[in-house]
């Protein structure tokens, strides 16, 4: 990093490190402990390896931080919107949820390819179902401490979009998660109709 100034020291990796090893020995060296990752709600070193190599999520160091972009989308029906109640992993774990169907936004997608994405693969929706609204979108930045890996800060940059879609249930139900299940750990996802006021756009992926 040579010529650049103490306030310019921070740097980005993406995709840098060799192998899991390599970034595991890159976590332990900030005294993150991830050996108890992979229980409870969070995520598994893996996960955070997987995500990395398909350029989901970028690493800074000095200091660490984990950098995620996430689309988020609004489904409303009357005074109440879709919201992800809980979710189930494929090794059985489940995790409580309060927000809107959520997605990490992929190299190369835009916030429109994500958000279209996110409702075929949570909510198993046709693309002929969704409708977007790009004229809704807006964007803010949250950081919080990750409770998919804890100990790793994160920084969530949000892009919210609204969307009109059709054939839900009017009650609460559960959706099969359509992706693959290498990078995304979970296997269905349980939805209901909750009060607008109950959003929650700080989210945890």
């Amino acid at each position: 990093m040579a010529g650049h100034t103490a306030a310019a020291t921070r740097r980005i990796i993406v995709n840098q490190f060799t192998d899991i090893y390599a970034l595991a020995t890159w976590l332990s060296h900030y005294g993150i402990d991830f050996k108890a990752w992979g229980e409870n709600s969070s995520k598994s070193l893996n996960h955070l390896w997987q995500e990395l190599q398909a350029g989901e999520v970028q690493l800074m160091d000095t200091p660490p931080l984990r950098l995620v972009e996430v689309v988020q989308i609004i489904i409303r029906r009357g005074e109440t919107v879709l919201m992800e109640a809980e979710q189930e992993f494929f090794n059985g774990q489940r995790r409580y949820r309060n927000q809107p169907p959520s997605e990490k936004i992929k190299p190369g997608e835009t916030v429109q390819d994500a958000a279209c994405r996110c409702l075929q693969e949570e909510l198993a929706l046709p693309k002929e179902a969704i409708s977007l609204r790009p004229e809704t979108h807006r964007q803010y930045q949250t950081s919080t401490n990750s409770i998919s890996y804890p100990g790793l800060p994160s920084q969530y940059n949000f892009h919210v979009i609204e969307a009109a879609v059709s054939d839900l249930p009017v009650e609460g139900f559960w959706r099969e998660n359509q992706s693959d299940g290498v990078i995304d750990p979970v296997k269905r996802h349980r939805w209901e109709w909750r009060s607008a006021d109950s959003v929650q756009f700080i989210g945890d992926h």
